[in-house]
Parts: C-alpha cells; structure tokens; sequence
C-alpha cells in the first residue's frame, strides 16, 4: 500500500506492507512531489519485488507518518511504536542499521561509518542514498570526512537544517558541521550492540 499523509501543510508518503513499514519520504511541500518521491524511494529499495497499491488515508500510516513529521521539526518523536522492514542486502542492511546508532546531535563521517563496517567510503555514501526510511533511518547525520555535509536525496539546506535542529552546529557560509560532536568508527561499533542489547535489531 502506498499513501500520501497531509500533517501541518505538508506531505510524507508512507509505504507499508499490511502494518510494517517498507518506506517513506520526508514532508514536502506538494501531493505531487510526496508521490513521485515515494515510488522512486520504494523502487530504490526493493526494485520491483513488493507489489504496491494507492489507498487513501489509513490510521496506521497517519500515525508514522506524525512520527516522521516530529522528526522533521525537531520535536521528540516519542518510541516509535512500529516496525521497519529488513532489507535482504546484508552489507546494505548492515549499513542503515549502523547508521540508525548515531544519536540525534551527533554525526559521523562516511570514512567512519566506512571503518566501522568494513567497507568503503563510496559504498557507504551509496547506501545512505538509497535509504528506504529517511529520518526514520537518520542518513542526514553522515557527512564527507572534510565536514561538508555532502550528499543528501533532499538537498544540502534540508541536511543543515535537520542536523541543526537536532544540534549540530553548520556554519552556513563554508557547508562545514562542528566537528566537536562527531563520532568515531569505534564509538560507532559500541552503539551499533547497544541496539542488539535492546533488541532494536
């Protein structure tokens, strides 16, 4: 099932297979961009593999789709309250998961997140980008090595606005994060079991 929820003036489209979450976009400002993005974000993912119909509004995807939108703002979502689907690339899967440990205010680099999977910088910037779960999975919060914010689906201003709505500092004129809150390949490896222990995984 796909939909496009209206929360405060904007649209998040949410995929979802029965009540697992398969994927979803961030708000934007029009029906029309929430829908082209959530097939290309759907696609991305899983290719042709899930077979997806529109629906209107449905309870559950209002819901996710409020998680998501207090997300974007900045506000505490509160616990999440739903499920994700796995991906069956491992060394993708792997890679969100990990990225899922960085904690709101704080960021890695893609040659970090690189060292603490065991694969390359490029790799892990192609991963993050076809994130299925942005914000969700929080993709914003990995930045190139020299601390530009690099890469993101939504652009480089949504990037510094999320990580500065969470904390971190982005000087503006230079597309440079404050060094000062990021985390290392081998703090990266000690959070990624922590979500074991919690049997986030």
């Amino acid at each position: 099932m796909l939909t496009i929820e209206e929360i405060e003036g904007k649209f998040i489209g949410i995929g979802m297979l029965g009540k697992i979450l398969v994927c979803n976009t961030i708000p934007l400002p029009t029906q029309a961009e929430a829908e082209a993005d959530l097939k290309a974000t759907c696609i991305s993912a899983w290719g042709d593999s899930l077979d997806f119909y529109w629906e209107f509004y449905t309870p559950e995807a209002y819901k996710i789709a409020r998680y998501i939108y207090n997300l974007f703002v900045g506000r505490n979502p509160g616990p999440r309250g739903f499920d994700i689907l796995p991906h069956y690339k491992t060394k993708f899967w792997n890679a969100l998961l990990t990225i899922s440990s960085i904690p709101r205010g704080r960021f890695t680099t893609y040659g970090e997140l690189a060292r603490a999977i065991n694969t390359s910088p490029r790799a892990t910037g192609n991963y993050a980008a076809r994130n299925p779960y942005p914000l969700i999975i929080p993709c914003h919060r990995v930045v190139r090595s020299d601390m530009r914010l690099g890469g993101y689906s939504y652009g480089p201003i949504i990037k510094a606005s999320l990580l500065m709505n969470e904390g971190v500092t982005v000087n503006l004129d230079t597309g440079k994060v404050d060094p000062s809150k990021l985390i290392r390949a081998e703090e990266l490896i000690k959070l990624r079991k922590v979500l074991k222990i919690v049997g986030y995984e």
